[in-house]
């Protein structure tokens, strides 16, 4: 994307950032005054307040956080090992923390980050991603995903808190234990929020006015099964390519991708389609389906719209140069991949979806060898979907008949579902589409997803909200949540699309002012940050429109437009999973 020089655009761009801003009480000057904000509890009314959140400060020295107990929380064991004044680096400014770290019983590592000087009286959990098994530093601005220029953010107005779920590292050890299974599928957040809370009560003297959590991928599932398992945990809630679905994603859809790119259709083959096909897969589809009228940008407003067909790109049987096109084989893969796995019996679709047209590019490193088809064979056990499955086996199929493995899940067989599925489906799941009772507790919900997702099709979230809507209602859904996929963009950001927005904004102007959010302004940067495109983004399934006037990458020159795709999406295998259940709980209850 060629950068802005226009300082129309850039006027135009600043004007409409501090329109948005306005709306959901989010300005720079008033940050710590008035953005993003009210004076309400948690409370079930729904009720906002203009009344200006202030600055709280500290009532107590840092240090003597680590004299308070958390066995209350997290059971017999849980300790506070540090509690110390640290500075980070915030939006190029030093922000005091209090920085409280410690474990809650019997090994879910947390910190918790409490503003010095800058408290405006709101929490946040952030999510983990994978399957966590790590601790990221929650005072970087980089953990609190989907923020870009709220000043709340920027200028250190959150407490926030971060977990590893219950286990370090990557070992699959800790997969077999029922205790971290449990607090890796639900208690690991909830009782870190808990912890959080009564350190900002200790702290400050007072409680938090609004909670919030923001996750993408995991942290995604994590936002999710809060609202299904504990309604009352937070007013708003940010989940980003949910992997709501992880007893599928981490099977079936993975595993599909490996068998779909093997020489050998197994896991002992080598990969058929590699970086410099995908390019140039990704290439041809651009060509194909990509744009709008007047805006050539390539991007696939609605991937459901195209009917790509890899073949037409298939090399000459007799052709000797194959770098221009696509041999048999790798046609077939690419089918693959697009279509997924289907029933042998009925034909039905075995998955809800797969990755979308325009996505291409960014399946190198999962799907794909991050190497080209001219370097050395690379073994399909080397892609990240491989790694992802073989991590998950036991988290997905303990209590099942039998542990299968990549070649012998049941891609063609329907009854893979509720005979090696449903187990730990109301486990590991966040797919109950009732949220009747975080509606009531006031709650709101962001969703998001990119349509060039590699790692989770947002057909999945898709057929989530609709889901929501269906059991709830489509007025009630509307009151409480929101749906945004946005075009281009990859796995919780990245890709060619607009993939800098602030969800964290419209999340607290709902909770806190009442300000359903509607359009919402993404940005694309260059090297040095600076904005070179704006575009707005609508709520699901609306998109945005050019309106023929003006340059293209003012997102002042957008409008919004109606929906491209109105058919429902197909019936497939696993829709079971996405009527409402009662979550399963094993090992220690959380409190």
């Amino acid at each position: 994307m060629r950068a802005l020089v226009s300082g129309r655009l850039v006027a135009a761009t600043r004007a409409r950032a501090a329109s948005l801003c306005s709306v959901f009480a989010c300005g720079l000057a008033a940050a710590f005054l008035a953005a993003c904000g009210g004076n309400g509890g948690n409370d079930s009314s729904g009720a906002t307040s203009n009344t200006p959140l202030t600055v709280v400060k500290p009532v107590t020295d840092c240090s003597k956080l680590a004299s308070v107990d958390l066995s209350d929380v997290g059971g017999a064991g849980s300790t506070i090992t540090s509690a110390t004044v640290t500075a980070a680096t915030v939006n190029g400014a030093s922000v005091n923390f209090c920085t409280v770290k410690g474990t809650l019983a019997p090994a879910n590592t947390f910190e918790v980050a409490l503003p010095v000087d800058s408290w405006t009286q709101r929490f946040a959990a952030l999510g983990c991603g994978g399957l966590c098994g790590n601790l990221s530093d929650p005072t970087k601005q980089s953990s609190f995903s989907f923020s870009y220029t709220c000043p709340l953010v920027q200028q250190g107005g959150f407490v926030t808190a971060a977990t590893d779920m219950g286990h370090s590292g990557q070992d699959a050890s800790w997969s077999t234990d029922p205790q971290k299974q449990a607090d890796f599928a639900y208690r690991g957040q909830h009782i870190t929020t808990l912890a959080a809370k009564k350190l900002i009560k200790a702290y400050y003297g007072q409680t938090q006015k609004y909670s919030y959590f923001v996750g993408c991928s995991d942290g995604g599932r994590e936002a999710l099964m809060a609202a299904q398992r504990y309604p009352s945990d937070y007013n708003g809630i940010v989940a980003g390519a949910p992997a709501a679905h992880f007893q599928i994603q981490n099977s079936l859809y993975h595993g599909w991708n490996v068998v779909s790119n093997s020489t050998t259709g197994t896991s002992a083959g080598k990969a058929v389609l590699y970086a410099d096909k995908a390019q140039l897969l990704h290439k041809a589809v651009v060509a194909a389906c990509g744009g709008q009228a007047g805006v050539p940008d390539g991007l696939l407003a609605d991937p459901r719209t195209c009917h790509f067909n890899p073949a037409t790109i298939q090399c000459a049987a007799s052709a000797t140069d194959t770098s221009t096109c696509l041999t048999a084989a790798e046609v077939a893969t690419a089918t693959k991949i697009y279509s997924g796995p289907s029933d042998a019996s009925t034909g039905m679709p075995m998955l809800g979806g797969s990755p979308q047209y325009g996505s291409e590019a960014n399946w190198i490193g999962v799907e794909v060898p991050t190497s080209n088809s001219t370097d050395a064979a690379v073994p399909v056990t080397s892609l990240f979907s491989y790694m992802i499955v073989s991590g998950a086996y036991n988290l997905i199929f303990t209590g099942s008949p039998a542990i299968p493995t990549v070649d012998t899940f049941g891609y063609q067989d329907a009854s893979f579902y509720p005979t090696y599925l449903q187990a730990n489906h109301p486990l590991n799941d966040a797919t109950s589409p009732d949220l009747s009772a975080f509606k009531n507790a006031g709650g709101k919900l962001i969703l998001w997803h990119g349509w060039a997702d590699q790692h989770i099709s947002p057909l999945f979230t898709i057929r989530y909200y609709e889901a929501v809507q269906q059991t709830m209602g489509e007025a009630n859904a509307s009151a409480f949540s929101r749906l945004y996929v946005v075009p281009g963009v990859g796995h919780c950001g990245g890709g060619e699309g607009f993939p800098n927005i602030d969800l964290v904004s419209q999340i607290t102007g709902w909770v806190e002012q009442g300000s359903a959010p509607n359009a919402v302004m993404s940005y694309q940067t260059d090297a040095d940050s600076k904005v070179t495109a704006s575009r707005p983004v609508y709520p699901y399934p609306a998109v945005a429109k050019f309106s023929g006037n003006g340059d293209w990458h003012d997102g002042a020159n957008w409008t919004q437009g109606a929906p491209l795709v109105t058919d429902a999406l197909p019936a497939w295998a696993g829709a079971s999973f996405y009527t409402s259940y009662t979550p399963k709980t094993q090992g220690v209850a959380a409190p």
